[in-house]
């Protein structure tokens, strides 16, 4: 899937070397300004074209920016060795389309046979037996279409001539070796920086000696002003400085097309990256398998419908904070002494006697009820809040029956004020059993 791998697309009939050298006008600064007896020309067309086609292009890469906005499927067929691409619409970053409008295919061996000698490979020490990684992106092309009689040009007598009455926008799929890029100079930040780090979405940077940016220093030193805000003032306060970060952000981007290679091979949008492709021949012939194909090498642009929406949804509801209960295998005895071990904080005022009843099972007597020692309540670990009960004597009994009681007048409360045992924050608490098995 190289310049050659793919011609076509989109474009019909006629050789490419005498069609593919076409592009559209694009100048959305000027359009023609029509007059009663204005003699039109060719130029006159194509600045009308470009007016147009130049403002949808601004728009798109000033306003939506560059991705995929649907389809591009990969997958690979392990039985034939083909990489296939389904249809799939994107925007590169000057705003131009980029529509495939069938699936196209490859074959991985026929392609390596083509492309070994690339000098992309030249690390590669065997071409029989090689493994390395693939960028597969897709690329702006323009052709031209639907030759036509034409007159020829003033000096040219009576010969005829032939032009294309169509200029087609298509893509050229291609395969680019992918390597990791070494360590280098920080990079400048990229476009809308100070609010992915608002958002969290982005590092923090710095410049080629390790000093944070002017505009990262700037952000650092607001944000480390808000806490010291009143806290009725913060919210305000965020607010006023999102409004500066998006301020600056816009001030920071160019309204104009970015720079890019001649060759426009800079504006090439991935859209999957393989990995651990593996090509081999052997006796019965070429094969070849991918380890996995990463969708998320590729930017996408969602549709703004679904973006408000996700954005003025109603947040999901908050898992519901039941009351504490005692952990599984939270309840030990050591002595005459009993440790309960919660799933949660206490309110330590609410740990009393009132909020625990201990008895045993004596073969022959019955329940025997204990008279423990007030509660002693501990949360040096904030994971393992733990009460611990002195028996009034030791146990002898087959079982020991411990309740904890989340209901009536004097029940045990979590830290958050939810009596013990409550499935819910709006329900009441329950009386929770554990049972220890003596010797």
């Amino acid at each position: 899937m190289n310049a050659n791998d793919t011609p076509g697309l989109g474009c019909s009939g006629v050789p490419v070397i005498d069609r593919c050298a076409a592009s559209l006008p694009d100048n959305p600064q000027c359009a023609p300004n029509y007059h009663f007896g204005m003699l039109l020309g060719v130029a006159d067309f194509r600045a009308e074209q470009g007016f147009h086609v130049g403002r949808l292009r601004r728009h798109q890469r000033l306003l939506h920016g560059s991705g995929v906005v649907a389809g591009y499927p990969v997958h690979f067929d392990v039985d034939d060795f083909e990489l296939h691409v389904g249809a799939g619409y994107a925007i590169d970053a000057l705003g131009r389309d980029l529509l495939l409008d069938s699936e196209q295919c490859v074959s991985l061996p026929r392609w390596w046979e083509k492309h070994a000698g690339d000098e992309a490979f030249d690390d590669i020490a065997a071409a029989e037996d090689a493994t390395f990684d693939l960028d597969l992106v897709v690329c702006y092309a323009s052709c031209l279409d639907q030759p036509v009689p034409a007159i020829a040009e003033p000096c040219a007598g009576d010969a005829a001539d032939i032009a294309y009455a169509r200029v087609c926008e298509t893509v050229q799929l291609l395969l680019r070796r992918h390597l990791e890029p070494p360590p280098a100079v920080p990079a400048p930040p990229a476009p809308y920086y100070l609010l992915q780090r608002w958002l969290g979405l982005a590092p923090a940077a710095f410049d080629a000696e390790g000093q944070p940016l002017p505009e990262e220093q700037w952000l650092s030193d607001r944000l480390a002003e808000l806490p010291a805000l009143p806290a009725a003032a913060q919210g305000a306060a965020r607010a006023a400085l999102l409004g500066e970060i998006s301020a600056r952000a816009v001030a920071a981007t160019s309204p104009f097309a970015p720079a890019h290679l001649p060759d426009e091979s800079d504006l090439c949008l991935s859209i999957a990256r393989l990995r651990e492709v593996h090509i081999w021949q052997d006796a019965v012939g070429w094969h070849a398998t991918i380890g996995s194909v990463e969708l998320g090498a590729r930017s996408s642009l969602l549709p703004g419908s679904l973006l408000q929406t996700l954005l003025l949804a109603e947040p999901p509801p908050a898992a519901a904070v039941a009351g504490a209960v005692v952990v599984a295998s939270g309840a030990t005895l050591a002595g005459n002494d009993l440790t309960l071990v919660f799933s949660q904080k206490l309110a330590a005022a609410s740990v009393q006697p009132e909020a625990f009843a201990v008895s045993e099972f004596v073969d022959g007597s019955g329940w025997q009820t204990f008279a423990p020692a007030p509660p002693a309540y501990d949360e040096s670990d904030p994971a393992r809040p733990t009460v611990t009960l002195t028996l009034d004597r030791a146990p002898v009994g087959s079982r020991l029956r411990i309740s904890v009681v989340g209901d009536g007048s004097t029940p045990l409360l979590g830290a958050n004020l939810i009596p013990a045992g409550a499935p819910h924050p709006d329900r009441d608490g329950r009386t929770l059993t554990t049972t220890i098995i003596g010797g």
